[in-house]
């Protein structure tokens, strides 16, 4: 099990409304310092709802989300996020795309490029620095959005179903390829999932979201060893993992605060 450290995000009794639908009530949750929580539940349950408010780009109607202290009303610089579809320019090449939070900033040249330079190889993208989104896979503009987020240096890192938009293949892929990213460079994230078994792999711990409206209906400790690799979805821990949280989206009478 990996050691959490400090709370890095904490939610307190999140509420939101859209019109008069309530959408999400009295969620309360924590993200450690070096964890991974996975949130999953049924679509449509608030889930993304959640993720924007964390990062600052939905308002809540009550309660309180602080990250490292601060109160999140606003996009953080300290938070960057994966979206499911991608969310690259169309206009710029791949290093340029990786570039642009950084110019943003008016981060000094020689900065840019030392980290622009070392998320592409984290993600795997040496030799396709000059090629415009079009241009690549699926799975290859999955890993510049995720490059992207990378060379922000986030204390935060929010990913929202990031995998859903790309063949199963290269989903699988790139799931592991994520969790070896984030074994040599371990941060705080908040991964968002409506798929059971990307939940427990992913996370250190998931978080069950259900009702109308949402609320945390179980947190389920994972409890297996990392780094984590194929064997490890087979194993009889992560099975039981996958039950569990099975039983509770889908009994409404049991997992309760678990």
């Amino acid at each position: 099990m990996n050691d959490p450290g400090e709370a890095r995000l904490v939610v307190e009794n999140a509420e939101v409304h859209y019109g008069d639908l309530k959408v999400l009530a009295d969620v309360s949750l924590k993200v450690g310092s070096s964890e991974v929580v996975s949130i999953v539940g049924p679509s449509g349950c608030g889930k993304t709802t959640l993720l924007r408010c964390v990062g600052g780009l939905t308002l809540l109607d009550g309660g309180e989300i602080r990250i490292d202290g601060q109160v999140v009303d606003k996009p953080l610089p300290s938070v960057s996020m994966v979206f499911q579809h991608f969310g690259l320019f169309p206009w710029k090449n791949l290093w340029n795309n990786i570039a642009y939070g950084l110019k943003l900033r008016r981060v000094p040249g020689e900065e840019i490029e030392r980290r622009v330079v070392e998320a592409i190889v984290l993600v795997g993208l040496v030799g396709f620095e000059k090629s415009y989104p079009h241009q690549l896979s699926g799975g290859m503009q999955q890993r510049a959005g995720l490059a992207r987020a990378l060379v922000m240096e986030p204390k935060l890192l929010l990913m929202d179903e990031p995998f859903s938009a790309i063949d199963a293949q290269t989903r699988e892929q790139l799931q592991f390829e994520l969790l070896r990213i984030w074994d040599s460079r371990p941060t705080a994230m908040m991964f968002v999932t409506h798929a059971i078994d990307e939940a427990v792999l992913m996370g250190d711990r998931v978080v069950v979201l259900a009702g109308r409206p949402a609320h945390v209906r179980a947190v389920r400790k994972v409890d297996l060893p990392r780094p984590r690799d194929r064997k490890v979805v087979s194993s009889p821990s992560f099975i039981n993992l996958r039950d569990q949280v099975w039983h509770d989206l889908f009994n409404q009478q049991g997992g309760e605060g678990a």
